[in-house]
């Protein structure tokens, strides 16, 4: 079993550091550094942090289909990972606000409403009957690796906690009042840049088989 891209082992704790490392200067920049009016539009929709974010998970995207692609044991975990990442990327880049995406298409209220053809809540509903199946699936293939990897402190459970502790950070702070100043923003808009490094870690990190297609072993010539 080898990992996808090899990386030292003691250098998980040092590309860890580094994203909270960036963070921490990114918020500096954004609510110190510069004026308050640049920093609003470093955070906007279509800000710079926003569309790195966008980038980072892209780049998270393309590294766990390689992975997909180059070991056929985890093909289907790995390629449900890549449905999922791409709902996520498309969510920072509030593709969900769009003028063509219905609104409130994910509330009851909006397939309870009379007023909203039958063909587009089917559209939108199977849209997300396939993300939830997506994700249960990812689920119950992810639990049974937890425990060893816990037991082996395997770095992608590390980043993956990492990446949940700072996305969950970023969702209470956009719902608390501390989002209504300038400040609270910023740490949301950067929290999730920072969950955005730490996905791509976790998939870095993640063990693959690179000797094997399709489920036999190659030869080290």
């Amino acid at each position: 079993m080898k990992r996808l891209y090899g990386i030292t082992a003691c250098g998980n704790r040092g590309l860890a550091m580094l994203v909270l490392f960036v963070g921490v200067v990114l918020f500096a920049v954004v609510t110190l550094a510069v004026s308050e009016d640049v920093g609003r539009r470093l955070i906007a929709d279509d800000g710079l942090v926003q569309v790195a974010t966008f980038v980072v998970l892209s780049v998270a995207v393309l590294l766990a289909a390689n992975g997909a692609i180059r070991d056929p044991l985890e093909r289907v975990f790995l390629g449900l990972t890549v449905f999922l990442l791409v709902l996520y990327a498309a969510r920072e880049a509030d593709l969900h606000r769009a003028d063509w995406v219905p609104e409130h298409f994910s509330s009851l209220k909006f397939y309870l409403s009379a007023d909203v053809p039958l063909v587009e809540k089917a559209v939108c509903g199977s849209f997300l009957l396939a993300a939830a199946v997506a994700a249960v699936l990812v689920i119950v293939r992810a639990v049974p690796k937890i425990r060893p990897a816990f037991r082996a402190r395997q770095p992608w459970l590390m980043f993956s906690l990492a990446w949940a502790g700072v996305f969950v950070a970023s969702q209470i702070s956009d719902q608390s009042s501390w989002n209504l100043v300038f400040e609270g923003q910023a740490f949301e808009e950067i929290a999730e840049f920072m969950a955005s490094g730490f996905v791509v870690l976790t998939v870095l990190r993640y063990p693959i088989n690179q000797g094997q297609r399709d489920g036999k072993p190659q030869s080290a010539g």
